[in-house]
């Protein structure tokens, strides 16, 4: 069902390999996310061909689930995934309606146009939700949606070019909790890119060209520059492949971000050389940084993975420079950039039942701003799923944060584990996919805290914003009723059964996910998600 496979593709996008998902409410607005070792936090992402400045946007899921879906991060020499064109004709249009708890109201809307090597995609999302305590209620008053945006994206093959382009307005008016009454975020993003790829003679051109403008406005207690931030984010990479493997590119950056107490352009770029050698990718950059000269010289990606028949083994590092977040910036005015190292090993094996992998992963940031100190964030973890019959599956995911770095996200040993699969009724007429899961944490580091208004973590040193350890359990169900997808879920269901059962507040399962936000108790909400084809 395709609904399943958007989500099958937002977790192997969003929730693969060294990666975890900490919300702060149950809609999808606001959280973090850890992906490659690493909390991602000021780090550039992809959506399709859209680029996403992340220094006010690392949380991929507040822009709805088909830009999610598509979530990338940026990285050197790695362009973003082309999406697979179509070999005959179609035209499908869908909506995809929740509906639940603290007036959660979500609703995506879209058309995809299909001919032979040629797709033309045009969407609208839209999310309305009120919090658990109207924290996401606008101070001002009005009905907009707390978040709200529109994409298009097109792709075509012709002889042997090939093209895509996507743009897309991503427009947030929200609330925000505070100490006396509500604050709020008006946050506007205009994204555009575009990727062609051809060949010169025997040699193969591949160009991609992205813009990213973000007026955005924060008005909090903790937010000392009330004025907006305007952020100018550009990006160029090309490259060449030659007739003999080799690849000769170029990759030039710029951003520039003006605000009442930081304003500033900065421009750099990385020239590299390529090669897959049997099992390996290696690609080696110079950099040439305007503002730093050469404290950053190099930059480089290896990727290592071979199968042996069940069995893989894939070893990847990389290295570059990237810009500090506006918030750290020196005092002196002469720091601009900082330098991190992401490594992971990873070992893991898949049959016809049994699935399993486990890895270790090591990530250096070097000291920025006033930091008195590098930082070195170690993760290890694993996968275990099993399979039987009709599709059901029973899986175990466990993460360990094993240093004390707050750029880890200070999430300590987190573990989920679930069941799903289906049922059948009616000769097939109605199919039901379940799927029952617990997630919990231990041993959560409480000097870590995270800024959701600046979207950076910082050392906490007081003691109630200390985050407790929390277990909760989750269900969803999906019918398939004629083709149209019904669905119910609850987020922790016994905070849902605690309530309808008359239990006093005290007595129910809550979870803190956030010094700033509320505490969270159940979700309940109800879908439908309808393809209507030509």
């Amino acid at each position: 069902m395709k609904k399943l496979a958007v989500i099958l593709s937002l977790y192997s996008g969003l929730f693969s390999q060294a990666s975890l998902l900490i919300p702060f409410d149950w809609a999808g607005q606001n959280g973090f996310l850890i992906k490659d070792g690493a909390l991602l936090w000021n780090r550039d992402w992809s959506s399709g061909m859209l680029l996403f400045d992340g220094t006010y946007t690392s949380y991929p899921l507040r822009f709805g689930s088909h830009t999610s879906s598509l979530f990338q991060p940026v990285k050197l020499g790695n362009l973003p995934s082309w999406r697979a064109l179509p070999d005959s004709n179609n035209v499908e249009s869908y909506f995809d309606y929740y509906r639940g708890d603290y007036a959660f109201d979500q609703l995506e809307i879209g058309a995809n146009y299909e001919q032979l090597n040629k797709y033309l995609g045009v969407r609208g999302f839209k999310r309305s939700h009120g919090g658990n305590t109207g924290h996401y209620f606008y101070p001002g008053g009005g009905s907009s949606p707390i978040h709200h945006s529109y994409r298009i994206d097109y792709g075509a093959i012709k002889g042997k070019r090939r093209l895509e382009v996507s743009a897309g307005r991503f427009i947030t008016r929200s609330g925000l909790p505070d100490s006396t009454s509500n604050g709020f975020e008006n946050d506007n993003i205009l994204s555009a890119g575009a990727r062609l790829k051809q060949p010169i003679g025997q040699w193969i051109m591949d160009v991609y060209f992205a813009q990213f403008f973000q007026h955005r406005l924060s008005n909090h207690s903790s937010v000392t520059d009330s004025s907006y931030q305007n952020i100018n984010r550009n990006q160029l990479e090309v490259i060449f492949q030659s007739p003999g493997g080799i690849g000769f590119g170029v990759n030039h950056n710029s951003q520039q971000i003006n605000a009442d107490t930081t304003n500033r352009f900065l421009r750099w770029s990385t020239i590299f050389a390529s090669k897959k050698i049997k099992y390996m990718n290696i690609l080696i950059g110079v950099n040439q940084i305007k503002n730093e000269g050469s404290k950053f010289p190099l930059s480089w990606q290896f990727d290592y993975q071979k199968e042996m028949g069940d069995f893989y083994t894939n070893i990847v590092t990389s290295g570059f420079p990237k810009p500090i977040h506006p918030t750290l910036d020196d005092s002196d005015g002469k720091r601009f950039y900082e330098f991190w190292n992401h490594s992971m090993v990873k070992g893991g094996f898949i049959n016809q039942k049994v699935r399993g992998d486990i890895f270790v992963s090591m990530v250096y940031r070097n000291k920025s701003g006033n930091e008195t100190r590098d930082s070195n964030i170690q993760f290890i973890g694993g996968n275990l799923q099993y399979g039987w019959k009709n599709g059901w599956n029973i899986y175990t995911k466990i993460i360990s944060q094993l240093d004390t770095s707050i750029y880890g996200g200070g999430i300590g040993t987190s573990l989920t584990t679930g069941i799903n699969g289906n049922f059948n009724f009616f000769k097939d007429y109605l199919i039901m996919d379940a799927h029952l899961w617990a997630d919990g944490s231990n041993g959560k580091l409480k000097t870590f805290g995270f800024d959701p208004i600046e979207q950076i973590p910082f050392i906490n040193t007081n003691s109630d914003w200390i985050l407790s350890d929390q277990w909760l359990l989750h269900f969803e169900v999906v019918a398939n009723i004629s083709h149209v997808l019904v669905s119910y879920k609850v987020d922790n269901i016994l905070n849902a059964v605690g309530s309808m059962a008359g239990a006093s507040p005290n007595d129910l399962i809550w979870i803190r996910p956030n010094h700033i936000y509320p505490q969270l108790g159940r979700m309940m909400q109800f879908g439908v998600t309808w393809y209507f084809n030509d």
